[in-house]
């Protein structure tokens, strides 16, 4: 009897992991990332995938900067904003796949 109380303990933690789990990605799914350039005056915003959901230009940076300029700080921000959530997704990604491959 104790190996099906035993068996029942780790399909109880299972559960519990899942859920949690479940919980971890939902809250990742609906975060947001930035990324900044010109001073702030550009920025990019992306979704847990890394999709572009935003891009704000000031007023201040189109004048400031001539196409070229301003083309690579709207590519600086976009590429900031995407390694944000990439960085995240890694992060998520490790804590729900523990190096041991075991859950306690």
């Amino acid at each position: 009897m104790e190996g099906m109380e035993d068996a029942q303990a780790r399909l109880e933690a299972l559960i519990a992991a899942a859920e949690q789990a479940e919980a971890r990605v939902e809250e990742w799914s609906a975060a947001e990332f930035t990324g900044e350039a010109d001073q702030s005056g550009i920025v990019a915003v992306t979704d847990a995938l890394g999709i572009i959901t935003r891009l704000e230009i000031s007023p201040r940076s189109r004048r400031r900067l001539d196409a070229t300029g301003l083309a690579a700080a709207i590519l600086a921000a976009i590429t900031t904003a995407e390694e944000a959530a990439a960085a995240s997704r890694d992060a998520l990604l490790g804590d729900l796949h523990p190096a041991s491959g075991k859950i306690a």
